[in-house]
């Protein structure tokens, strides 16, 4: 047999697993049901350093990727569902504490007089502004579902891009190791603004989406294994089509709900 994947111990014999490192043998690509055992393993597995992984995922995060996802070398490190649930939980609980997207003071409450008038129709002033509180107290409340929701929308696109080289399982995984240090880099952003300042959500967001795309671009560039500078440029495009398809996506959702109140309900 091969040596193993992970540690590259001699395997002379069939072994369920190595007795090197104790990974799995053989590894194989992963799949749709791969990345769902993975995502199992997230509620029960939390025994390997994920400040390791963070170390790694700031400066190598598409080598860490493909190490993890296309060279089988998943024993040394920390479960990326794990660590993705992890710091997606601490960032609702950054937004418990900061309230970006309902901060006092951002969109007035109607007086009470109002409150007793027949409902308005969906396209007026006041139930817009309605909705529009509705949305920001979603986001706010369910910041890590979002979160969530973005990485299958982004590693579809990647796949469709690089469709000739990488299985969309293997994209999906590569984005939960990418989505998790990124989440990191806007809690603390969240965190630090939140504390400071009163009216920051269009900074943040501004910051945001410019830092996702620079590092999703160099990710990809690691993770493809590119080596020339122009490169970088094929990956920057990817990038920012992945990214255009989830703002258009959620945009358009949030708009047609807030403008009309078809997509939530009234």
């Amino acid at each position: 047999m091969e040596p193993c994947s992970n540690c590259a111990f001699p395997l002379e014999s069939p072994h369920r697993y190595c007795p090197g490192c104790g990974q799995k043998t053989p590894w194989r690509r992963f799949t749709l049901l791969d990345a769902f055992r993975e995502f199992s393993q997230a509620f029960t597995d939390l025994d390997r350093g994920f400040l390791h992984l963070i170390k790694q995922l700031a400066f190598r995060p598409g080598i860490v990727a493909r190490e993890y996802v296309l060279e089988g070398k998943r024993k040394r490190y920390f479960n990326p569902f794990s660590l993705l649930l992890l710091v997606l939980g601490l960032y609702l609980s950054v937004n418990a504490l900061t309230n970006p997207y309902t901060k006092a003071g951002r969109i007035p409450q109607p007086p009470a007089a109002r409150q007793s008038r027949p409902v308005d129709p969906p396209a007026s002033g006041p139930a817009i502004r309605e909705r529009q509180r509705k949305v920001q107290a979603l986001l706010e409340e369910y910041t890590n579902l979002v979160g969530l929701l973005a990485i299958p929308v982004l590693a579809l696109v990647y796949s469709l891009y690089f469709r000739h080289r990488i299985y969309y399982a293997e994209h999906l995984v590569a984005n939960v190791l990418f989505a998790s240090y990124y989440s990191i880099v806007s809690l603390l952003a969240t965190l630090l603004l939140g504390l400071f300042f009163r009216a920051y959500l269009g900074f943040l967001n501004s910051f945001l989406l410019l830092f996702q795309w620079g590092y999703l671009t160099l990710a990809y560039y690691q993770f493809l294994s590119y080596r020339h500078p122009r490169q970088y440029l094929i990956t920057a495009w990817a990038t920012l089509l992945a990214l255009l398809a989830w703002i258009g996506l959620t945009g358009g959702t949030i708009f047609y709900y807030v403008r009309y109140g078809w997509v939530l309900g009234k």
